[in-house]
């Protein structure tokens, strides 16, 4: 069994996930000190920090309170739980058809081979093998993608206020609370994203060995909690070009300069070096998943949203413009609140704060910022638009508007925080970070 290709594939994907997590530990302490002076220089003191775990607080004790932890994924959600057992037991997240209670002895590779599972096994491996805990788990991913949308829209805005804002909304985003508690993989891959574009941030203002390795690590991690995350490795590069200093072309060739400048150093060198190693099996996986991979659309029916009276239509790829057609209106229609009757909700008041932050971004001259922000959204609205079960009418599938909801987040941010400094300038009083 331990033989077979899969069984093999399974280790490497164990490694992989393995070395990005302890290479990302390994990154932050070494530049803590480096994204400690970068707090400071936003003027983040210990009573600012308190008050974004205050927030954090805000959304724990919502959580707790009102939602009612369960599952909503079948059988994804157990199917996680089974592959982070047989990691515990046996070095392999696999799928497991036929075993025994301490192991596999037939499985396969799931379409989320191991993020979700690694991260599963940590919280079993810490607080015992229980549902509980893995609800726990997921619910501690979730208020660490509350804490890091407040910890990106610092980086990216330089704002305190957008910051705390951002937050807030996040704190009390619907699709978070809901889906806070069930072991997907969608909310591991919130809060990874969120910390490597954190770590890019970082990154594109000290621009040291130690904040590139770690950038790159939090980037090899975010690929291993879902496949969807390898958008990741187009997304970060193109956010990172489109937030530094100089117009664009300018960013580009400065730093296609760097590259140049850093393959003469070994240390440069040997931190790609790690980075291809560690994100090698996730790539491969997913490469061939794009190219075989029918992610369940055999048969399956799209609903023809923009045309309700129109029959649903047969999906014929997973992914194509036919599908985009279909899911477009309902994905559209979430962000005006058109389905709460059903308890998929989009608070309008959200969507309006964020387009508020549109106009103020635009108005006021952060046009990087807003770019940036469009981009990270647009790829991913359209990459689950396009999805044949990518709608959020599609069975549970608004959970997809998870990866959405940190960009619209801290567009909202920007938007109250435009709403206050516009009043402050009416009525008087300052109103600037």
């Amino acid at each position: 069994m331990f033989l077979t290709s899969a069984g093999m594939e399974q280790y490497l994907f164990t490694m992989g996930v393995l070395v990005s997590f302890i290479g990302m530990l390994i990154g932050v302490y070494f530049s803590r000190r480096q994204i400690r002076g970068i707090f400071k220089e936003r003027g983040i003191d210990s009573k600012k920090l308190l008050l974004s775990f205050a927030i954090v607080l805000v959304f724990v004790s919502a959580e707790a309170l009102i939602v009612k932890p369960t599952q909503q994924l079948f059988f994804d959600d157990t199917i996680y739980q089974d592959m982070a057992i047989n990691l515990l037991h046996m070095g392999q997240a696999w799928m497991c058809t036929y075993g025994t209670a301490s192991s596999c002895i037939i499985g396969s590779t799931f379409h989320e081979p191991i993020g979700t599972a690694f991260l599963l096994a940590i919280g079993f491996a810490g607080f015992g093998l229980s549902r509980t805990t893995a609800y726990g788990t997921m619910f501690f991913m979730a208020a660490v993608s509350v804490f890091m949308t407040f910890v990106v829209a610092l980086l990216l805005s330089k704002k305190f206020k957008v910051a705390i804002f951002s937050e807030f909304i996040m704190a009390l985003t619907p699709v978070l609370l809901v889906w806070a508690y069930p072991t997907t993989s969608d909310m591991p891959m919130l809060a990874f994203s969120l910390i490597a574009i954190a770590m890019m941030l970082v990154f594109l203002e000290r621009r040291s060995m130690a904040t590139l390795f770690t950038a790159l690590m939090a980037l090899s991690l975010l690929t291993y909690m879902k496949i969807d995350g390898v958008v990741y490795l187009i997304a970060i590069p193109l956010l990172y070009v489109i937030v530094s200093d100089g117009s664009l072309r300018q960013s580009i060739m400065n730093n296609m300069k760097r590259v140049r400048e850093y393959w003469l150093d070994t240390r440069f060198l040997l931190v790609i070096l790690v980075f291809v190693l560690a994100i090698a099996p996730e790539v491969g996986f997913a490469a061939n998943e794009l190219v075989f991979g029918s992610f369940g659309y055999q048969g399956a029916y799209v609903q023809q949203t923009c045309m309700v009276n129109q029959p649903s239509v047969i999906a014929s790829r997973p992914i194509d413009l036919q599908n985009f057609e279909a899911n477009l209106c309902s994905n559209v229609d979430y962000w005006l609140n058109s389905y709460a009757s059903i308890d998929i909700i989009q608070p309008l008041a959200f969507t309006a704060f964020a387009i508020i932050g549109v106009a103020f971004m635009l108005a006021a001259g952060y046009r990087r910022q807003l770019l940036a922000i469009a981009v990270w959204f647009g790829l991913f609205f359209v990459l689950y638009t396009s999805f044949y079960a990518g709608g959020v009418l599609y069975g549970v599938d608004w959970r997809f508007m998870l990866s959405l909801a940190a960009p619209a987040a801290i567009l909202g941010g920007y938007g109250i925080y435009g709403i206050a400094k516009t009043a402050s300038m009416f009525f008087g009083g300052g109103f600037e970070r």
